[in-house]
């Protein structure tokens, strides 16, 4: 396969966000990503764990979703062995591509009656999963299915994913919150009024230029954004300064925004979690029309959990992926590459692959200086 075009790259990450506010596009945008990275499947799900409810479900290259769905239901745990059993799926780093032969033993998989029953007769035999979404209310994936003629799961495959993740994950969540339903350019306004999570639109500067009531009574209070001298704000300066880095990156090149604007965590001194998912406005016939002049659609939420210090600090101070993160972390737990490989189910060219980049994105020249960096962030910053 060849590696797309940097225009080409940018169109699918634009229709990836028009998803937002039209998910019945998921099935022909997933068709965009397989064709363009020669997978011969793809399927994405989303579910709500608060109301039992399926938000995004869609699937190309295979059965129909309804097909689909009865089968993933006949199948489940077979689908949850194939991928290494609960406990390791929970450890696969969220965004980061899990070759499923490099993750899981091939006398497991050869084993696995969904792989015999349903993959192999099709002639898929190996996949690439990506965790979307890992909360108390949510779950979400993605899986991509090779077949035997295209040969093995290429680098430049997985690296195409890696990138597309990110825009992938901040879809699905922001998408969430407005319940998985189409909203019309010309009810747009209307529907953010009814959100009950914060909606706070804001041009390339960060300067307010709409709120909705739920973050107008925010504003108002001074929890837990603020606005100084127009532009939107929140108590910490370093989160300030990550959030309207992020909203000028969404403006200026969301295709180079990345996982910046996901889940930026709010400090709050009652210490109820929120966090800031940021939806770019700029691009693409469906989102430049929502609302004039606005360049980003901020959104508070509440999150999964409690900040995680260093793990945020290590998003939006360094800017590394989960994956990046993950070996951070198990790096500073002692572990070796090999060991860490072998945990995460991905290659340790891989693995040293990451490492490289941490060392490059946070200064660090040795491991032991990464983690004096974790001890350094322990608290907040």
């Amino acid at each position: 396969m060849q590696q797309a075009s940097v225009e080409r790259f940018s169109d699918l990450i634009g229709n990836i966000y028009d998803c937002v506010i039209a998910p019945e596009r998921w099935t022909e945008v997933l068709n965009e990503i397989r064709n363009e990275f020669g997978f011969a499947t793809a399927v994405l799900s989303a579910y709500s764990l608060t109301n039992v409810r399926i938000g995004v479900n869609a699937a190309s290259g295979t059965d129909p979703v309804p097909t689909m769905a009865q089968t993933s239901k006949e199948y489940v745990a077979d689908i949850v062995e194939l991928w290494g059993g609960i406990e390791r799926i929970r450890q696969y780093p969220l965004g980061e591509p899990i070759i499923r032969s490099q993750a899981v033993p091939e006398e497991i998989i050869l084993g696995n009656r969904y792989h015999r029953e349903w993959a192999l007769p099709k002639g898929l035999f190996d996949a690439v999963g990506v965790a979307l979404v890992r909360e108390k209310t949510m779950i979400g994936n993605a899986t991509f299915s090779q077949h035997e003629s295209d040969g093995a799961i290429e680098d430049a495959q997985v690296d195409g994913l890696r990138l597309l993740a990110p825009h992938i994950r901040r879809a699905v969540i922001i998408s969430n919150l407005f319940d998985m339903k189409t909203v019309e350019a010309a009810t747009f306004a209307a529907t953010v009024e009814t959100l009950t999570v914060g909606v706070v639109l804001t041009d390339e500067d960060s300067k307010i230029v709409h709120t909705n009531a739920a973050a107008s009574a925010m504003l108002a209070a001074g929890d837990p954004i603020l606005t100084r001298h127009g532009r939107i704000a929140v108590q910490s300066a370093a989160t300030t300064t990550s959030l309207q880095s992020a909203v000028a990156q969404a403006a200026k090149d969301e295709a180079a925004l990345g996982q910046k604007g996901i889940g930026i965590p709010i400090p709050r001194p009652d210490g109820a979690p929120l966090v800031i998912h940021i939806l770019p406005l700029r691009r693409g016939q469906m989102r430049s029309g929502l609302v004039q002049r606005a360049a980003a659609a901020l959104f508070v939420a509440s999150a999964s959990g409690p900040p995680q210090l260093p793990h945020d600090a290590l998003v939006h101070l360094y800017d590394l992926t989960p994956a990046e993160i993950r070996i951070f972390e198990l790096i500073c737990d002692g572990q070796t590459r090999d060991a860490i490989s072998s945990e995460l189910g991905v290659s340790l060219s891989t693995v040293k692959s990451h490492l490289f980049h941490v060392f490059e994105k946070t200064g660090c020249r040795r491991q032991v200086d990464l983690v004096r960096l974790a001890k350094s962030l322990t608290f907040p910053v």
